[in-house]
């Protein structure tokens, strides 16, 4: 698989847990985006990026930051995990009023749950595990959790 940074960048962001990647958005330094597409897992990463490049190929105008969570429990509340962020620091991620599509491996409530106090929380949208009762392809799995 391709690397997406070099070692140090890579220790650095798994230490913090989660960040914005400017290198795969296409927002200004010192904006604000137009949306935020969020990602945790290999597979829903993969499409995460393969979503950026489509925007950035499609509808260059629109301010696209790309957001990948390596640890869930950043996504809390600082005061219910020792890991979570605070208000501040979430809001300035997340933002407070702007679209945020998740692509997540696991469960759709287990994000909403995490996130379920933040100021932006109405406009998080998750895309992630439903439960078909089926064993299939992951390429099949991708379009039947609606990450393609």
């Amino acid at each position: 698989s391709p690397a997406l940074m070099g070692m140090e960048d890579a220790q650095h962001h798994c230490a913090r847990g989660l960040g914005i990647w400017e290198w795969a958005g296409t927002e200004e330094n010192g904006e604000e985006p137009d949306v935020v597409l969020a990602c945790a897992g290999d597979i829903p990463t993969t499409e995460t990026l393969a979503a950026a490049d489509l925007l950035r190929r499609h509808i260059p105008e629109l301010k696209v930051r790309v957001v990948n969570v390596v640890d869930l429990m950043r996504l809390q509340d600082a005061r219910e995990h020792p890991h979570g962020l605070n208000d501040r620091d979430f809001d300035n991620i997340f933002t407070t009023d702007k679209p945020v599509l998740f692509a997540y491996h696991g469960y759709p409530w287990l994000i909403h749950r995490l996130t379920y106090r933040r100021a932006g929380h109405p406009n998080i949208h998750v895309r992630g595990f439903k439960e078909e009762g089926t064993t299939t392809t992951p390429f099949d799995m991708v379009m039947l959790n609606d990450l393609d």
